[in-house]
């Protein structure tokens, strides 16, 4: 069994032959296209690494890590690679994915060695310099499959999954308890009936702008980014490229105006769609109390009328989403010496 390694910079590099086979074989979202990673990349605090894993010759996987440099660079993007740090595995530009990934065929053994022979050869490639790898996401189970000896073991916030194997929205309704069932219906009618709202949901490209959905996301970002390590929102021409896709779905809000209120993105997936981001104008700027609850209600309504298996909710307000019905699967990070 031969391992084979082919490392890019997404910035500069070209997208690696079959690509966009290998991403659509391994079922893994829009959000890992080349076009997205590229502007993602650009636009990041830490130069990122994709590394395309290879089985006797045929492209198998993959891994995206962000290189974090000994000291930390706030307020500007990756300029340089640093000669020392931290190799950090994420998937990019969304905490409900893993920042590695294998095509179905892959069995768990090979899938081990896969990942011994990744981190052997970006030790190689990155220099004595780089002594940790972090492994973020990481499910119950899934310890194991990793390379080398955990040092650091941290538990993050758990990924809230709602499965909808219902044949109408009433058969969720009946899931939750009773205040929670009749504030969510009660407000879904007066929503609806609202002349001066609108709700809509499709396709995103139809729905939603660009700018506003960047204005919106990073309103979102910003409320609950770090002091200590703050990172930069989603940049427009992300937000372009992701918008433009026909692989998300947008549940759009607004006043009579037209001017955007809130905004859900979820990016599609024959069976588990991911819901990505939430923004929405506080109440002080015109915008609507209570679009973050009623967001719930359209993204399970369409999930059940697209015959989804389920919705990843993602991470944070693990109470609500747990109220909504969600399993919380826990996850941690894990730093292994490189």
């Amino acid at each position: 069994m031969s391992v084979t390694l082919h490392t890019l910079d997404p910035r500069h590099d070209p997208e690696p032959t079959g690509w966009e086979e290998l991403r659509t074989a391994a079922g893994q979202c829009v959000t890992w296209r080349y076009d997205l990673l590229r502007a993602y990349a650009w636009a990041a605090q830490a130069p990122v690494l994709l590394t395309v894993l290879s089985l006797d010759g045929v492209a198998v996987g993959a891994v995206s890590a962000s290189l974090r440099g000994a000291l930390p660079h706030r307020g500007r993007y990756a300029d340089r690679r640093d000669p020392a740090g931290v190799l950090d595995v994420h998937a990019p530009g969304n905490r409900s994915q893993k920042g590695w990934w294998f095509t179905a065929a892959i069995e768990r053994e090979e899938r081990g060695k896969l990942l011994r022979e990744y981190v052997r050869g970006v030790r190689r490639r990155l220099g004595p310099g780089w002594r940790s790898v972090v492994w973020r996401e990481v499910s119950p189970g899934e310890r194991t499959l990793l390379p080398g000896l955990v040092k650091v073991a941290l538990p993050t916030a758990p990924l809230a999954k709602l499965a909808t194997p219902f044949a109408g929205m009433d058969e969720w309704y009946a899931l939750l308890d009773r205040p929670r069932r009749e504030s969510l219906r009660r407000r879904a009618r007066s929503f609806s009936a609202d002349p001066g709202l609108s709700v809509a949901v499709g396709p995103a490209r139809e729905l939603v702008g660009a700018s506003e959905a960047a204005e919106l996301r990073a309103l979102n970002d910003l409320k609950y980014r770090s002091r200590l390590f703050p990172l930069a929102p989603l940049p427009q021409p992300y937000l372009e490229a992701l918008v433009a896709s026909d692989e998300v779905v947008a549940i759009a809000y607004r006043d009579a105006g037209r001017r955007l209120l809130g905004l859900s993105l979820i990016l599609d997936h024959p069976a588990w769609p991911v819901c990505l981001s939430w923004g929405a104008l506080p109440p002080e700027d015109g915008g609507r109390k209570h679009l973050y609850f009623d967001g719930y209600v359209r993204m399970v309504e369409w999930a059940i009328a697209a015959g989804k298996a389920g919705l990843v909710l993602g991470k944070g307000q693990a109470e609500v989403k747990s109220g909504l019905g969600a399993e919380l699967v826990p996850s941690s990070a894990l730093v292994v010496p490189l």
